[in-house]
């Protein structure tokens, strides 16, 4: 049973709901709100952790390819809107306001998508529960890797009911992408690397040579400075990882050979878990998953 394709088709189910459903209620809601321009910054972390006090490094291990600075500016920002508190040490909490915007901006995503009928609610039910056996096995698996962004998206998803949506369907496929996302995390931190670095990487190996100036634009969205890929390069360089000489960075053999192993060790932990379904099991999971991309796709089509 080909894993990989089941996975793929289930995530595309997943993407067509919050890209075009979840994510556009969830910003009509915050305009409503009167919310200010890059929210999610600030909306994320209380998700992750609701009412109770974090710091930047606990918000990293679950987000960790941006720069520290750049999200204690973020967060700066939501104290002085009034949607966290800061303890002037580096420890935040969230306010009653900023609790309140975060919970309903779920809440809108979550109404929105629970009014699609892609496919009958057995089907649906049927995949909920495939997927819970998967994200339960995967959620007691031995560490490494450890369930950092599996157990916060879990304690999120009981305090918001959200389980119940869509008969299962999207927690559990949303742990599992926590699970996969674990797994990742896990396989290329072992190379003692920082996440905007590699991040550099990965780019590079989708890519033809780059100038650093077309390197940099495309991995900037994270607020990484320039002086900051700069260091990058040159400790990408320094592992001969990347060829940084004529004016263009490339990825080398080893390089790409270093990021192949990292995907195919991410993907033998991230399918682990999925043998605790039989093949029987399997290919029912493999079917359902296509009727329920064809019938997501069916719902978009006709918007």
């Amino acid at each position: 049973m080909n894993l990989k394709f089941i996975w793929s088709t289930l995530e595309e189910s997943s993407e067509i709901l919050f890209d075009n459903y979840g994510y556009p209620a969830a910003d009509k809601a915050a305009e409503e709100l009167s919310l200010p321009p890059g929210y999610y910054a600030w909306v994320t972390p209380l998700w992750l952790f609701d009412a109770e006090p974090f710091t930047i490094a606990e918000f990293m291990r679950h987000f960790p390819y941006g720069l520290a600075q750049v999200n204690e500016e973020r967060l700066a920002s939501a104290v002085q809107q009034g949607y966290l508190a800061s303890d002037g040490q580096g420890m935040y909490r969230a306010t009653e306001s900023g609790r309140a915007a975060a919970v309903r901006l779920m809440q809108a995503g979550d109404k929105t998508m629970s009014t699609l009928t892609p496919m009958p609610k057995e089907s649906l039910r049927t995949i909920g529960n495939l997927l819970a056996r998967i994200s339960d096995a995967a959620s007691s698996t031995p560490e490494p890797p450890a369930h950092v962004l599996i157990k916060a998206k879990r304690d999120l998803y009981q305090r918001t009911n959200t389980f119940a949506l869509l008969e299962g369907f999207v927690a559990h496929c949303l742990l599992l992408e926590g699970h996969r996302d674990d797994c990742y995390f896990a396989t290329w931190r072992a190379h003692k690397i920082e996440g905007h670095t590699w991040e550099v990487l990965d780019r590079l190996s989708q890519s033809d040579a780059l100038t650093f100036d077309e390197l940099h634009e495309k991995t900037s969205g994270r607020g990484v400075t320039r002086e900051i890929h700069a260091e990058d390069v040159q400790e990408l360089a320094r592992r001969g990882w990347v060829d940084d000489a004529l004016g263009k960075i490339q990825i080398t053999s080893a390089g790409r050979q270093v990021r192949a192993e990292v995907e195919a060790e991410t993907e033998r932990l991230f399918f682990a878990p999925w043998s605790c379904l039989n093949e029987s099991e399997s290919g029912e999971l493999a079917s359902l998953a296509g009727q329920l991309r064809d019938g997501v796709r069916a719902l978009d089509e006709q918007k």
